[in-house]
């Protein structure tokens, strides 16, 4: 007798709901699927009907890999398994930091010889180096300078490709075959363009492992959509061409990495045709004399936060000089210098239409300048943040600007940054906000609901949330009693936890996550309240 079943449309309807309640019910844990989709996953390894079924769910957490062994397995099973190679959406790559040098003995230094002996040898002897490194062992040196290392010479390559034998049989390469000499990455033995340079042992062939990978997976993720790479060595040709074969990536985002030149990560989002959204966050380069333009690439999300002034220039230009500009939907610019104002506003300009998300941090206040010439646009999402003076020293500025930028489509308003902040403070900003207040409300921005006050106490005072209500009722009467939901964000601790995340994520999903509390209070280091709430919930809209 065969046990009944449940139809297969029901299955899927209970998976597909199953899925939902997880989504919205726990917080995502990239490392562990079981703790991301407690309830699907359980059922999925219990029933056989499901195992297949609840693929397509589990796999949308991005495969994270770190080490050679996890990047190995995982092309193992997608080899074998091409079904599940097509449900993975979500790829990122992020090297673990080399091992450490080990610990060896100081050399014993040879007594004196005598100085006639010495003159001797010299003059017999061409002069050679006495501390060459040993073939496993490579010391290479790093600096903090934007300039990336050059390239090797021949002579270096063939060195560092000495003891590769070794190097494999402990990282788990052995089992696989060799990457071919053309495609090894270039990774000089010693970089002397400084001499305080700190040095950190890199053993040879480390990221090898990466190079395999993009040689063998474009092929097989067909589906792929979304491609973070995190801490990888300088990004030469090679390193380029690999990547652009990923031909159906729509989503990019570069980290924490460095390029010889402008010029070739510029190819490399030339290269992706579907690339409609771009994340460059920690990545150098040598500024280029003259670039080509985009021709095909049509962005519509742009976070963009880069080393220097010069830096951030080429990257406004790039994107002044794009012809398919007026599709950009999402702009986040942090990290903006003064000089760079005049190139903000030319491209705010361009995608006036379409512009809905705009987020801007920046050192100076000659963003409320700027901001103040970019009165048409029609915003559903504002985010300012300053991060210099005390708030209350430029208030008269920001209400100014504010009171030009509201339109009636803007739905939410985020602030910042406010530090050391008593209730005295705030009650001081009441004649210079006056302005604002009037603005907000006008009948005609009836489609505002949210207003974000990034708040940093500090040490003075415990804003708690009585507190917070009544000073809001000061500053912000008419409003407050039109009904605008005041939310109170405290992101003191946020920066030093190193999240990838930008905090525009988690403004807006504050608002969501604490639309049932007139004042909403947060503390990032609340287990039960976290950032990562914040960042799912607006995952979610």
């Amino acid at each position: 007798m065969q046990t009944p079943k449940l139809p297969i449309e029901v299955c899927e309807r209970i998976i597909d709901c199953l899925a939902i309640f997880d989504h919205n019910s726990t917080i995502p844990d990239y490392n562990n699927a079981l703790r991301s989709n407690p309830t699907l996953y359980s059922c999925a390894l219990v029933c056989r009907d499901w195992t297949y079924r609840s693929q397509h769910h589990l796999f949308r957490q991005p495969v994270l890999l770190f080490t050679a062994h996890q990047a190995y397995a995982f092309l193992d099973v997608v080899t074998r398994h091409p079904h599940r190679a097509r449900l993975v959406r979500h790829l990122t790559i992020s090297p673990e930091p080399p091992p450490s040098p080990p610990s060896t003995p100081k050399p014993v230094s040879p007594p004196p010889r005598p100085p006639d002996l010495q003159e001797t040898a010299s003059s017999l002897v061409p002069t050679l180096p006495l501390d060459l490194p040993t073939p496993s062992a490579s010391p290479i040196k790093t600096s903090s300078s934007p300039h990336p290392p050059q390239l090797p010479s021949q002579s270096d390559d063939q060195q560092s490709n000495v003891g590769q034998t070794s190097s494999q049989s402990e990282s788990g390469d052995s089992d696989y075959p060799s990457t071919p000499t053309s495609l090894k990455p270039n990774i000089p033995l010693q970089d002397q363009t400084q001499d305080n340079a700190e040095e950190i042992y890199i053993p040879p062939c480390y990221y090898n492992w990466i190079y395999k990978l993009l040689i063998r997976l474009p092929p097989l993720l067909k589906n792929l959509s979304a491609l973070v790479l995190d801490r990888l060595p300088t990004l030469h040709p090679r390193f380029i061409r690999l990547v652009s074969c990923f031909k159906t990536v729509k989503a990019l985002s570069l980290w924490d990495s460095s390029a010889q030149s402008f010029n070739e990560i510029i190819q490399l989002i030339n290269r992706l045709p579907q690339l409609t959204f771009l994340g460059i966050n920690d990545i150098e380069w040598v500024r280029p004399a003259r670039f080509f333009p985009s021709q095909r690439l049509r962005l519509e999300q742009l976070v963009c936060s880069v080393g220097s002034d010069g830096m951030m220039a080429d990257m406004l230009d790039w994107l002044g000089s794009l012809q398919h500009l007026s599709g950009l939907r999402y702009v986040y610019l942090f990290d903006l210098e003064s000089s760079a104002m005049s190139k903000t506003h030319h491209i705010l300009h361009r995608c006036t239409h379409s512009l809905r998300f705009l987020s801007l941090s920046s050192d100076s206040k000659n963003i409320y300048e700027s901001l103040s010439l970019s009165s048409h646009l029609q915003l559903e999402y504002l985010r300012i943040w300053v991060s210099t003076s005390p708030f209350p020293n430029h208030a008269a500025l920001f209400s100014s600007c504010i009171s030009k930028l509201l339109s009636p489509s803007l739905v939410c308003l985020s602030i910042g940054k406010f530090e050391n902040l008593d209730p005295e403070s705030f009650a001081a900003l009441q004649s210079s906000w006056k302005d604002v207040d009037d603005a907000l409300s006008d009948p005609k921005f009836n489609r505002l609901m949210y207003f974000v006050m990034n708040l940093n106490p500090g040490d003075k005072t415990t804003l708690d949330r009585k507190t917070l209500r009544a000073t809001f009722n000061k500053i912000f009467p008419k409003s407050y009693q039109r009904g605008i939901l005041w939310v109170a964000k405290y992101f003191d601790g946020y920066e030093q936890r190193g999240e990838h995340f930008p905090e525009l994520n988690a403004d807006l999903c504050l608002l969501i996550c604490g639309a049932a509390y007139h004042i909403c209070e947060c503390d990032d280091r609340d287990d039960d309240f976290n950032i990562s709430q914040f960042e799912m919930s607006y995952l979610r809209l």
